[in-house]
């Protein structure tokens, strides 16, 4: 059964392989963690990449907590411990040459953490909603702890011209780079939304911005001049929307007023709220392009952004149909997590959409739509989930009933990639139920599984039915979310037969 098994897979890779090689762009995403922490290891992730016919990475040099992986003169205190004494970057950049693969490095923009360089020395610089708080007090589902702290896109002095666009300038200035990669070029979407950026500057910002006073005659307050009919039309002429009371207001209430807020005949001030996030982020990744062009006016510029420009305006502040101007390469995270329904569907949703994204980024940037081997294996990670789920709630009690049902069930998938596993895992399993074995040495064990997985436990043919999708859309590249899933996952031959460079 195994040899057909194997032979279809083979014929399926050989009939899609005509029809993936045409992407311009295979890109990879990869983590510090993929690359390695010395010459040798990132030497031979780069023999990896051009075995499977990458052509451009876009490797993490600064995370969402906001350590940073190159050997930076001006910010040597935010490098990661763990890279002190080994530049990642540099080594990146060698190999990236000797194997002519671009390199973009990835930065997490606007994004630190409690404990990062930029917030410790200066917390005024993150962004606060109507309470005064950060969005580490945040929650997430089930009560968990939010911890990114989110820097504000607005304040100058500050985070933007003090600390981020300095970090671009000095990567395009230092290193042979083909260009720099955006993330998390947007607010915090997460959790509260609509809740940042409320610091004292961004208050005031909403209000010069917008212009909802003469800044030469503050004190004057112009109220709405009806001359029509129809009271939203008299919105032409001119008024003032700055309360007068403005100066004595909290802070939660000023936020109030800027969500709920009326300017003719409806609580619209909302509009002015996110119409000027937009413009703030938009106007960031425009002088990240100016300034590094400067310094090299051939650097490319690519962004990893949400998956409809549209919505993500409203929510996040990210209207990248305003980016293209300055933004070689736009790569929307077409995950499966960010789609309803079943794996069918999510193929038909991801088609309609890379054609609408196609549409969006315009003649400007290349659309690169972006995948992940991860959460498109829903339906084969989700019985193990629950078998943890139930552990780590129930714990020892757990040993009969729902568990039972859902272990041996996995114990059986399992076994159709290697024997061997399952009856290891079965042993455990009876070693639990009988007591001689604890919840926690379970659940180190189903992990051990996930994150170890047999080859062909997570099917070849999901992930290629992916890459195929994207390319029958029209797409001229694609982007794979992450070289470590890859890893995990054992797919990067899916990519060496798929992708002909």
């Amino acid at each position: 059964m195994k040899k057909y098994i194997g032979l279809s897979i083979i014929v399926l890779l050989i009939f899609m392989a005509g029809s993936i090689h045409a992407f311009e762009i295979k890109a990879v995403w990869a983590h510090p963690g993929d690359l390695g922490k010395n010459e040798a290891d990132v030497k031979a992730f780069f023999e990896l990449l051009e075995k499977c016919h990458i052509n451009l990475v876009f490797p993490l040099v600064k995370g969402s907590g906001g350590a940073i992986f190159w050997h930076s003169r001006k910010f040597p205190e935010a490098i990661h411990p763990d890279y002190k004494d080994f530049d990642m970057l540099g080594a990146a950049v060698k190999y990236a040459r000797q194997y002519n693969i671009k390199i973009h490095p990835w930065l997490c923009d606007f994004t630190e953490s409690k404990n990062s360089a930029a917030f410790r020395t200066h917390p005024e610089w993150a962004q606060l909603n109507p309470q005064g708080g950060y969005t580490s007090d945040e929650k997430l589902g089930g009560g968990r702890p939010y911890n990114p702290i989110w820097m504000c896109p607005v304040r100058r002095p500050g985070y933007v011209d003090q600390w981020l666009i300095p970090m671009f300038e000095e990567i395009v200035r230092e290193y042979d780079v083909d260009g720099i990669h955006h993330d998390y070029v947007r607010y915090p979407g997460d959790v509260a939304p609509d809740s940042y950026c409320f610091c004292d500057v961004c208050l005031e910002h909403y209000m010069t911005y917008n212009h909802f006073a003469y800044t030469n005659r503050p004190d004057d307050r112009i109220g709405l001049k009806i001359v029509l009919p129809r009271k939203e039309s008299n919105w032409i002429n001119d008024l003032t929307l700055k309360p007068a009371d403005w100066e004595t207001m909290l802070r939660a209430e000023k936020a109030l007023y800027l969500l709920e807020g009326k300017s003719v005949n409806r609580n619209d001030l909302d509009y002015y709220f996110y119409t000027t996030r937009c413009d703030a982020i938009t106007s960031f990744v425009k002088e990240v392009t100016d300034r590094c062009r400067v310094i090299n006016p051939a650097v490319e510029v690519s962004a990893a952004v949400f998956i409809n420009p549209m919505r993500s305006a409203r929510h996040i502040g990210q209207r990248w149909t305003d980016f293209t101007p300055w933004v070689d390469i736009l790569a929307p995270m077409n995950y499966r997590s960010h789609f309803q329904g079943g794996f069918e569907d999510y193929l038909a949703y991801l088609m309609d959409y890379v054609k609408m994204q196609m549409k969006w980024a315009g003649k400007n940037s290349v659309l690169c739509p972006g995948i992940t081997g991860f959460y498109i294996y829903r339906e084969e990670r989700e019985p193990w989930e629950k078998a943890l789920k139930l552990l780590e709630s129930k714990g020892n009690a757990a040993a009969s009933g729902d568990l039972s049902r859902i272990m041996r069930k996995n114990i059986a998938y399992l076994e159709r990639f290697s024997k061997s596993r399952a009856g290891e895992l079965s042993k455990v399993y009876d070693a639990f139920c009988v007591g001689t074995v604890t919840g926690g040495e379970m659940v180190k064990a189903i992990r051990a599984v996930l994150s170890d997985p047999p080859q062909g436990f997570f099917p070849e043919t999901k992930f290629l039915r992916t890459i195929k999708t994207v390319k029958k859309s029209g797409a001229k590249g694609i982007v794979i979310f992450s070289a470590g899933i890859l890893s995990r996952n054992k797919l990067w031959h899916v990519l060496e037969t798929c992708f002909i460079r």
